[in-house]
């Protein structure tokens, strides 16, 4: 990442840690372990949305041959392992769309903007769809070598905020409650 801000150029690939705030809200409450399904790009939406956002001349890209909408679903994978709560045969399976992903790194404020729809399934069922955006706004300076690696680390901490709304939302513990009719 280094090489790529100082010369100015080339891309820097999105590298997810689970943030402690989610694992917090994940163990919370007792909320059933959780597959995670397919994440994609929503209907409609460009295709560049799924591969790739500029921070001035250095690009954002997904883990190579992947996209930004697979890089939401394998975050929220890595924030369920963390927490204990992920279970790859669950009857319970957390899926996505990708509704929004942008970045701008003008001078004076650099924004950033994420977005998808979450859809949780039991048995085939439908128990809860919502879709949730997250904003962010930053003072962005001129020089580059500092405006740059300002606005990855915004982008990047976009997925970690995103979920935190998941995880939190009165709707999502509700439908996430174990499966009692087993």
């Amino acid at each position: 990442m280094l090489a790529a801000l100082l010369c100015g150029c080339g891309s820097v690939p999105l590298n997810y840690q689970p943030a402690m705030t989610n694992l917090e809200a994940l163990r919370a409450d007792d909320i059933a372990k959780a597959a995670v399904g397919d994440f994609s790009l929503a209907p409609g939406k460009p295709a560049e949305v799924d591969q790739s956002v500029t921070a001035r001349s250095v690009s954002v890209v997904p883990p190579a041959g992947k996209s930004f909408s697979w890089a939401l679903g394998d975050a929220l994978k890595k924030e369920l392992e963390a927490a204990g709560k992920f279970d790859e045969h669950a009857a319970t399976v957390i899926s996505g769309q990708l509704t929004r992903s942008e970045l701008a790194v003008p001078i004076g404020t650099g924004r950033g903007e994420l977005g998808a729809k979450f859809q949780i399934t039991r048995r085939g069922t439908t128990v809860f769809e919502k879709e949730y955006i997250e904003k962010a706004e930053w003072p962005s300076v001129y020089l580059g070598a500092e405006a740059i690696p300002t606005a990855i680390t915004q982008y990047m901490s976009l997925y970690k905020q995103l979920l935190h709304q998941l995880f939190i939302d009165k709707e999502f513990r509700l439908a996430m409650q174990p499966d009692k009719s087993k």
